[in-house]
């Protein structure tokens, strides 16, 4: 993939163009027979994941929630299958000289409730973002809008306080927040918006079991046409490999992803399609900069010197995936620095050195929190190990559940986790989200004003080499400071049944905006 598909910077010709052994599935609690076989019926398992908090695009969090949100909203933009942005919503989009961006709507597109979208919904949506007391994890997204005009309910005018360049990508329907929401329905009932969403999208929701399943229905008036496929069944699966036992068994028709050991002999199968490719994620060891012993900054280095991330590509990843020096994935290639760094490359005798400097010493104790009983906790067991052995502390791993450990690192109550982030579409996301001092996703507590700056500057480039350029020296400056472990870069993975068809795999993981294209037979 060419660095050009997921950076931030927008051809405007293109987009102008563009205008016109695992659990039984008796176990799973899944019915048997002819109406789960049904072709009429998609069984699209979210699988790794049995957590869904909202469905409300600006306050979601969690992967499994947008990919049940890309099947029920859409945005002003969408990706395309080179990761462009191009129109959805928006029937045509201006880009002045001035920073000021006109979008022009489709006429007569409808809201789920049968409501036609104007462009006060998309003000309103815009508004409710930059709204602090939304507390939306995406309104840094669209800080950089200062004024919103509405010459007539089919136009929409953006002017922002300072050049963005993420902005229009991050007007797409990805894992952003700004999908479109409607004023009316959402002001009738403000909590409970969330369960009961109503979008633009190609399909509705239907019915949602709490922790088990959600079902859709297809969205007869649905601007893109009636999708194929009238029903949609999206049972939650919290174990990859029990995900790939119910496609086996034909209880489902596609998976959103699938355990990294089973990919070598799934490929080897007739029966099932397997799609993968290179990520748009990021995993690494979270640190809690506040509390000892990751406090220390020559700890920190102590820790990541100990860990040999090519190890853990092989035994926890089975080769699917690749390790990384920072955090930004090899797959946004202007922004990326392949180089090794010294300071995230396996040399234990350097890390008995910085150790040395430490106000800890061997036999210091902490915990790393994981979840789950798949690959995430082994990533904890190998990092464990590798470090206790090299530099002889006593880390321990504290396994609980994928939301427990959520909230409890961004709540800042631990000391290390496990944890990354996917379906990502900007170093923005990767950088300034992560570690500017005001990023939401900065749970570590790390402040370097210099830094602040450098990612700053980088939001504000928008000549994409230049922009790249800042990114990778905003890399070189934090990994001194070490206020996280970045660790690999992990292949994404989509099970298809064999009569399964439609479906285009795009590196930030998207699942449900696929839903309207896919058939079945």
């Amino acid at each position: 993939m060419t660095e050009q598909s997921p950076r931030a910077a927008l051809s405007r010709r293109a987009l102008m163009g563009a205008g016109a052994g695992l659990a039984s599935a008796a176990a799973l609690g899944w019915p048997r027979g002819p109406a789960l076989a049904a072709p009429t019926t998609l069984r699209a398992a979210i699988s790794g994941y049995n957590v869904i908090n909202t469905l409300d695009p600006a306050v979601a969090a969690l992967i499994p929630e947008y990919y049940v949100i890309w099947s029920l909203y859409n945005g002003l933009l969408k990706l395309d299958a080179q990761m462009r942005p191009v129109p959805d919503l928006a029937e045509s989009v201006t880009v002045a000289g001035d920073g000021q961006i006109e979008f022009k709507l489709r006429q007569g597109v409808k809201f789920h409730d049968g409501s036609v979208l104007t462009s006060d919904d998309v003000k309103f949506t815009l508004e409710r973002l930059l709204d602090e007391a939304t507390k939306s994890p995406n309104r840094s997204k669209v800080s950089a809008i200062s004024q919103i005009d509405l010459p007539d309910a089919q136009t929409v005018r953006l002017r922002t306080s300072a050049p963005f360049a993420p902005l229009l990508t991050f007007l797409s329907n990805a894992r952003t927040g700004t999908q479109i929401l409607p004023r009316k329905a959402f002001m009738a009932d403000p909590a409970g918006f969330g369960r009961k969403p109503i979008g633009t999208g190609a399909y509705r929701l239907r019915s949602w079991e709490p922790n088990q399943a959600l079902k859709l229905s297809a969205f007869a008036d649905y601007f893109g046409g009636a999708p194929r496929i009238p029903e949609v069944e999206i049972p939650l699966i919290a174990e990859e490999t029990s995900g790939v036992t119910a496609l086996l068994g034909k209880q489902v028709d596609i998976t959103s992803t699938a355990p990294f050991a089973d990919i070598p002999a799934l490929e080897k199968r007739t029966d099932i399609k397997v799609m993968k490719q290179p990520g748009l994620n990021t995993r690494f060891l979270s640190l809690n900069n506040r509390k000892p012993p990751f406090d220390d900054v020559h700890f920190r280095r102590a820790v990541s010197l100990a860990i040999n991330r090519d190890v853990l590509v092989r035994v926890v990843l089975f080769g699917e995936g690749v390790a990384t020096p920072g955090l930004i994935p090899p797959s946004l290639t202007a922004a990326y620095d392949p180089a090794p760094k010294p300071l995230s490359t396996f040399n234990a005798a350097r890390a008995k050195e910085e150790l040395a400097k430490s106000k800890y010493g061997p036999g210091t104790k902490g915990t790393i929190l994981t979840w789950g009983s798949g690959w995430w906790k082994r990533t904890a067991e190998v990092v464990l190990a590798q470090v206790n052995q090299v530099l002889g502390t006593q880390l321990n791993v504290e396994v609980t559940e994928a939301n427990t450990v959520f909230a409890r690192i961004r709540a800042g109550d631990y000391q290390a986790g496990t944890w990354g982030w996917l379906g990502m579409i900007d170093p923005d996301e990767y950088s300034y989200d992560l570690l500017h001092s005001e990023g939401w996703r900065n749970f570590a507590g790390y402040s370097n004003p210099k830094l602040d700056a450098l990612l700053v500057q980088a939001r504000q480039e928008l000549d994409p080499a230049k922009r790249g350029t800042l990114y990778r020296q905003s890399e070189a400056l934090w990994i001194d400071d070490m206020p996280v472990i970045p660790l690999f870069c992990s292949n994404i993975h989509n099970l298809l049944a064999g009569n399964a068809s439609g479906f285009t795999q795009l590196p930030y993981s998207n699942f449900g905006d696929q839903f309207a294209s896919m058939s079945l037979g």
